[in-house]
């Protein structure tokens, strides 16, 4: 009953919050609310207090907290085990844009070999890392409904294991960039966040590249406002100039998923290697690129026939060759169970979406709210099997086609 009381407190709230909404919303041709598109946000506010059973403390507070961490051993051959991948480093940073007024979170991950610690200093004062993450239910109504009355206490913060063996990724905060590395940006999609590719990033830097994912401001996380002006590619300016000054690389790569496609065609030259995820395929060029996508992706088919231009290698999935690779490859999934358009992303970063969004989704079907397949997810949970044939593919694939000098 108690829970009860707090959840009508928070309706009540909500429904408070759109009714100001809805009688403060200019009136002219452009922006008319409808009696009928007022009871939906009502309604859809009702079934999202009610399906969170929002605790009011822990709501306003924003201190929300899920954990997927599971025990690791300390000792003996369990532990062993647990310890089995080769040990990555990971940092976490921002960068000011003072023009704008915001910080943009940038997550890091970086090998060990070549740092400034060796392994045993390493393993002797660094622990485990788990991931800081968070979902604004406020910006998901922003970008997919148009909604700007959503309060900010909507969200849920989570902490989870990376995807490598726990103990493998280490607290790596202190340590310096390394200089004359092979350094790959990775881009998230729409209401994706800079963890969505944290598994490939793992394998990658195991590999010896460093890879720097930021946060954009499409991003389900929301840790810094929506501001005019602000876009990727102002982002991608500072955070290339930043990484010029600070690693001094030996050459570049971008990974993009969805909307991340376009945000890596447009960063850097023909210099580049690149990877695209389930986006459109450009026309081939002198750039070395590979692409995949799935003919189960309802996102990319929405936006009309799945289609590879001519100049393309199409790689068989049934006989992928991860060596002597085509500089233009496609590896198009065709088949029924084929991923979607989440499958590409980390588990952990889809379990984060399944625990905290799957109550929203009968909601966002019964206002025709685009949900990303999201609920072609919630059946497939098909990230892992996805995961073991994408990570050797790219990552034999930047290795083959990055420059080294």
């Amino acid at each position: 009953m108690r829970q009860l009381s707090y959840t009508l407190q928070i309706f009540s709230l909500l429904a408070v919050i759109t009714i100001i909404s809805a009688l403060s919303a200019p009136i002219n041709s452009k922006s008319q609310m409808t009696r009928r598109s007022w009871y939906q946000k009502v309604w859809g506010f009702g079934c999202l207090a009610s399906s969170l059973s929002i605790n009011p403390v822990s709501a306003f507070a924003g201190q929300a907290r899920t954990s997927s961490q599971v025990p690791s051993p300390s000792s003996g051959p369990d532990a062993d085990m647990a310890r089995a991948d080769p040990q990555v480093l990971y940092k976490s940073l921002s960068i000011r844009l003072e023009d704008f007024g915001v910080d943009v979170p940038i997550a890091c991950w970086l090998p060990v070999a070549g740092s400034a610690l060796s392994m045993s200093e390493n393993n002797n004062s660094m622990g485990g890392v788990m991931y800081s993450h968070r979902i604004s239910v406020k910006r998901i109504g922003q970008l997919l409904a148009g909604w700007d009355f959503i309060p900010d206490f909507v969200s849920r913060n989570f902490e989870f294991l990376p995807s490598m063996t726990p103990g493998s990724l280490l607290d790596g905060r202190d340590v310096p960039f390394p200089t004359s590395s092979k350094v790959v940006f990775l881009a998230h999609g729409y209401l994706g966040s800079r963890f969505d590719l944290s598994h490939l990033a793992e394998e990658l830097a195991q590999q010896g590249f460093v890879c720097i994912s930021p946060e954009y401001p499409e991003s389900l996380a929301a840790s810094y406002p929506r501001v005019d002006g602000l876009d990727r590619s102002v982002i991608n300016d500072k955070m290339l100039q930043f990484v010029k000054e600070n690693l001094k690389p030996k050459s570049y790569a971008g990974i993009g998923h969805s909307l991340g496609c376009g945000t890596v065609l447009r960063m850097g030259d023909s210099s580049w290697t690149r990877v695209l995820i389930a986006g459109r395929a450009p026309e081939a060029s002198s750039s070395s690129l590979l692409f995949i996508s799935s003919t189960n992706d309802g996102a990319v088919r929405f936006g009309g026939p799945l289609t590879i231009p001519e100049g393309y290698e199409v790689l068989q999935e049934s006989n992928l060759p991860l060596s002597n690779l085509p500089s233009t490859s496609a590896l198009i999934f065709d088949r029924p169970d084929a991923p979607n358009h989440i499958s590409y992303l980390s588990e952990n970063v889809n379990e984060a979406m399944i625990s905290f969004l799957s109550p929203l989704l009968p909601v966002a079907q019964a206002m025709s709210i685009p949900v990303l397949d999201f609920d072609r997810y919630q059946q497939s949970r098909d990230s892992i099997q996805t995961a073991k044939i994408l990570k050797p593919l790219i990552a034999s694939f930047l290795s083959q086609k990055m420059p080294s000098n």
